[in-house]
């Protein structure tokens, strides 16, 4: 009885830690991504960002704030403006990338 409860924790041991690192792994890929989810034919968008206010997805990784920073900047150069930082939400989006931070466009200076 003891070797297959040795044994069980064995494998669910190994299991528990390759999960693990492919969470891990996982998150270190996962790009910023603006949220701008569409209907199908629509061209209305459904989700939170518009050309005056850009929400971005990503991971909270310090490389992932400089992706967020040019994602948004590239975004409201499509309208010939800046971006300005208004708010951060934690646990909004997908659980790889769970920060949304929101950036208004505004005129250049």
């Amino acid at each position: 009885m003891a070797a297959k409860r040795r044994l069980f924790w064995a494998k669910s041991g190994r299991g528990l830690a390759l999960a693990f690192a492919a969470l891990l792994i996982s998150a270190c890929g996962t790009p910023a991504y603006v949220d701008s989810r569409r209907e199908a034919g629509q061209k209305a968008p459904v989700g939170p960002s518009t050309p005056d206010l850009v929400a971005i997805c990503s991971s909270s990784s310090g490389s992932a704030a400089t992706d967020v920073i040019k994602l948004a900047e590239s975004e409201c150069a499509k309208t010939d403006r800046i971006p300005e930082l208004q708010r951060e939400e934690r646990w909004t989006c997908t659980m790889l990338a769970p920060r949304r931070v929101f950036y208004r466009c505004v005129p250049k200076p």
